[in-house]
């Protein structure tokens, strides 16, 4: 098989791998397994990622948070208001320090950031099971791919012409 061929054969393999992670997505967002998945399933990433940096953090504010999950203020500030709605954080001010907010998790949000952590690990897991197949070189060619579409996810507004 020739050289164009054989991208035209990735290219195919990419756009499958795709379709299948958004059709997986899309079936686990209309059944809801267990308790667990069904918790998890009302937050956005976000929100789930802002529950586990709190978590591992003790406390956040709207700045600590956008610097870790490298998300926008704003968006941090969106995510936040329905998590103290529902209770999942609480509010904190310092005395020293009365407009600095900073947030802690409830006993529901702990809860969140456990059953976040743990879906992380098993995914970790999952992944590093499947990349067991792959010899040295093999590894630093996917490494290679993988930076190169992060990059250019970054530097596109609009990803690859969709």
């Amino acid at each position: 098989m020739n050289h164009i061929d054989k991208k035209m054969e990735a290219l195919n393999a990419l756009q499958q791998f795709i379709k299948e992670r958004e059709a997986v997505q899309k079936r686990k967002s209309f059944r809801k397994k267990n308790e667990e998945n069904s918790i998890v399933m009302d937050w956005t990433l976000t929100q789930l990622h802002i529950v586990s940096a709190i978590n591992a953090q003790g406390a956040a504010n709207n700045t600590s948070l956008s610097e870790t999950l490298n998300v926008s203020k704003p968006a941090i500030t969106k995510a936040i208001k329905k998590m103290l709605e529902k209770n999942v954080i609480v509010e904190t001010r310092q005395e020293t320090n009365q407009k600095e907010v900073h947030y802690l998790l409830t006993d529901l949000g702990k809860q969140l950031a456990s059953i976040h952590d743990q879906l992380h690990e098993k995914a970790r897991n999952q992944y590093l099971r499947l990349l067991d197949s792959f010899n040295t070189d093999e590894l630093e060619t996917i490494i290679t791919f993988l930076e190169m579409m992060t990059d250019k996810l970054k530097g596109d507004d609009v990803p690859f012409g969709d």
